[in-house]
């Protein structure tokens, strides 16, 4: 099938069978390659802009997530979202509320062996604490949506940053107290 690559049909279009095997075999092959390279440059942005990038990231990879395991409960308290991410996260967390700030602690290392970015678990990215940016707002959607209400969300400690666990810290009052740095 390989020889076929370069074959073309009538005026520069590919056939069907050559498409199909494209499409299987050629295109997931080089989409690996694409998404490290557009990660690349990505990371290589200026903060803010990086951030803003790594934050849709965080908010789609939420969505994707969420086929997985189903659509969560709206309209919920913070306890009943803290409880319902328990049930369904895979890795061991422990959440700690302090006023209207949950502290969201992920044993990600025993789970994932590591970071929990499918990215770094495909090997498409290596472990990154940049990327952690994607993960705090991939949490940040998800409690947002559950509770209705704003949420500030800062990654505290990460297992890239090399760090035993992944700690978030969610503020659902910010003020111009909280620990976020201005902008």
């Amino acid at each position: 099938m390989e020889d076929k690559l370069g074959v073309k049909v009538g005026k520069g279009k590919v056939g069907s069978e050559v498409l199909d095997m494209y499409r299987e075999t050629v295109a997931p092959k080089m989409l690996q390659s694409v998404v490290k390279g557009v990660m690349r440059a990505v990371l290589d942005l200026p903060e803010e802009h990086r951030n803003r990038v790594l934050e849709e990231m965080g908010a789609a990879c939420y969505q994707g997530f969420k086929e997985y395991v189903g659509e969560p409960p709206t309209g919920v308290d913070i306890e009943a979202a803290c409880k319902w991410l328990d049930d369904t996260v895979p890795h061991d967390r422990r959440f700690q509320r302090a006023g209207d700030t949950v502290y969201w602690e992920a044993n990600v290392q025993e789970t994932y062996g590591g970071c929990m970015c499918f990215l770094v678990q495909l090997g498409v990215l290596e472990p990154n604490p940049a990327l952690c940016i994607c993960s705090t707002n991939h949490c940040k959607a998800a409690l947002e949506e559950m509770t209705g209400s704003y949420v500030e969300g800062e990654m505290v400690e990460s297992v890239s940053g090399g760090s035993p666990n992944c700690i978030y810290r969610y503020h659902f009052r910010p003020t111009r107290y909280s620990s976020r740095s201005s902008e």
